[in-house]
C-alpha cells in the first residue's frame, strides 16, 4: 500500500500521533470491493449460495 500513497494529510486529532485521522490520496491501489452501495456483502451472499441444506 505504501507505494500507492501519493500524499497523507492529518485532518483531525493531530495530538494522537499515529492514531490521528488522515486523508490519504492513493493511485492504482489494487482492492476487492466486497460490499456494494446497497449494503450487500459478497462474502455473506457467497456462503448462502453454497451452503448445504
Amino acid at each position: 500500500m505504501g507505494k500507492c500513497v501519493e500524499s497523507a494529510e492529518v485532518i483531525a486529532y493531530e495530538d494522537l500521533g499515529t492514531e490521528a485521522v488522515r486523508r490519504l490520496v492513493v493511485k492504482e491501489l489494487p482492492v476487492i470491493v466486497a460490499i456494494d452501495s446497497m449494503g450487500n456483502d459478497m462474502y455473506t451472499e457467497g456462503r448462502k449460495q453454497y451452503a448445504t441444506k
